[in-house]
């Protein structure tokens, strides 16, 4: 069953758009998007000159009445787009609870499983340390998807690049891939994901979910204790404004040098808020983003 806010609107919102890539690559079915593969199909690309055995039909007369040489026209196939979504689900995409993070992680993921597979693009999704999906096709697969994240329990962050590395090697054609986390992580850590993801030829876009209290932590409390969701260490913590300053300052400093990794590595980035208008980041945001088109 998918999640309430997939009404029929938006799906049929979610059915006007496509995954954009700046690049074409060779998918396996026929779909919508540009093939690195000649042919004869919609997309007019050059021409060559005629050889016999070539289809008459394919003979541009006009530069033949301008030339008297033969050229054939040559196409573009429009073949499937290898979609790989990777989602972080280790305990901070959990915790707290309220955050909604991994709520808005899945209906994200979800979404853009649909646009895919409404394109009649591969979809496969690969959770680290958690679950690794066989190949999705076609718009009914989207219910197989929504069941496959509902089951899943928080995964260990010590198996988090065994799984994606467990993921790529299932992942047999460049395509696109999509990677929504809190990235809040040691920068070494991203980087190596991230240069496992490029070694494979995709075109990368790392999606930023943070929750309300990532932002702006305990905003009404002075004294907590402050516990790493990933490891259970914890600290005792006064929470007064030169801790709230020092720890924005230092998020904001994570997140530019993240920013800066990713651009120099040709990687689109972009962030979304969990309690934010999940039509919103995907119509508005994603688009003007040049994820979607």
């Amino acid at each position: 069953m998918l999640p309430e806010t997939f009404t029929p609107r938006y799906l049929r919102q979610l059915e006007l758009l496509k995954i954009r890539t700046q690049r074409a690559f060779l998918g396996t079915r026929q779909g919508g998007h540009l093939s690195l593969k000649r042919g004869h199909g919609i997309e007019f690309s050059d021409y060559r000159k005629y050889e016999l055995g070539d289809n008459p039909r394919h003979i541009d007369w006009g530069v033949y009445g301008r030339s008297e040489r033969l050229y054939v026209k040559r196409f573009q196939e429009e073949q499937d787009l290898p979609v790989l979504l990777v989602v972080d689900n280790t305990r901070s995409m959990h915790e707290p609870e309220l955050g909604r993070k991994w709520k808005m992680a899945k209906e994200v993921c979800l979404s853009l499983a649909y646009v895919a597979l409404m394109q009649h693009d591969t979809v496969r999704l690969c959770v680290p340390g958690s679950f690794v999906s066989p190949s999705y096709y076609g718009g009914r697969a989207i219910h197989q998807i929504s069941q496959d994240l509902e089951k899943l329990s928080p995964a260990s962050e010590d198996d988090f690049l065994f799984g994606i590395r467990q993921g790529l090697s299932t992942f047999r054609f460049p395509g696109v891939a999509i990677f929504l986390s809190d990235f809040l992580m040691p920068l070494e850590t991203v980087e190596t994901m991230m240069n496992m993801l490029r070694a494979k030829n995709l075109d990368i876009t790392a999606l930023q979910v943070l929750g309300r209290s990532d932002v702006t932590p305990l905003p009404d409390t002075q004294d907590a204790i402050v516990i790493d969701s990933e490891t259970n260490e914890e600290i005792e913590l006064r929470f007064d404004a030169s801790v709230r300053d020092e720890y924005e300052h230092l998020l904001s400093r994570h997140i530019d040098t993240l920013r800066t990794f990713l651009s120099q590595a040709g990687i689109a980035f972009d962030q979304v808020i969990a309690d934010e208008d999940l039509a919103v980041f995907m119509l508005d945001s994603l688009t003007k983003k040049g994820l979607l088109q």
